[in-house]
């Protein structure tokens, strides 16, 4: 299982939040730390993280659950082809 990366940069709440989301929780929670962590940063300033976090938790795991036929893509290949964007909104 992939660790959350700089876990300490979120309040306790939202982290504990993230790891119970799962592996798919996990890899976007890093995937914007990693590629746009000013913006994480805002939405935890703004209060807004968890509520933007479990909307692209969902979209993600719907997208997931209705690719059984798309095996042969990663994961990300599926959600880029779906349309749905890979970066935490701006604020």
């Amino acid at each position: 299982m992939q660790l959350l990366y700089n876990p300490d940069i979120y309040p306790d709440q939202v982290r504990e939040m993230i790891i119970q989301s799962g592996q798919i929780g996990i890899e976007i929670a890093n995937r914007w730390m990693m590629g746009w962590p000013k913006r994480v940063v805002n939405l935890l300033v703004q209060d807004t993280y968890e509520e933007v976090f479990q909307y692209q938790l969902l979209q993600e795991q719907d997208v997931m659950a209705r690719a059984s036929n798309l095996s042969h893509l990663a994961p990300l290949e599926i959600m880029v082809m779906s349309g749905l964007s890979l970066e935490p909104p701006e604020m």
